[in-house]
């Protein structure tokens, strides 16, 4: 399993998060086999998406796409988000 953390502001994060939601379907078409979303204690404009991606499929090649920021923007993003791709190498 490949994991990408994606750390992002957004304009509202209700509309934000009801947008996130409304694209499960075309994440998943694309390696999304899961996520867990975070709002900041101090801004709650300010989100962190942990999703766990398919290893066979590449997350930034997606998460960078000409349709993805399209998306990205229509949801609300202030900008393009943080991401970096991890690899889990301990667990508890």
């Amino acid at each position: 399993m490949t994991y990408l953390i994606g750390k992002s502001m957004v304009k509202d994060f209700e509309e934000w998060h009801s947008s996130f939601h409304d694209n499960e379907s075309y994440r998943a078409e694309h390696g999304e086999r899961g996520y867990q979303v975070f709002q900041s204690a101090d801004d709650p404009n300010e989100v962190i998406v942990l999703f766990e991606w398919d290893e066979n499929e590449d997350p930034r090649a997606f998460f960078e796409s000409e349709e993805m920021h399209e998306r990205m923007s229509e949801a609300g993003l202030t900008g393009r988000p943080d991401t970096t791709v991890l690899e889990l190498v301990d667990e508890k």
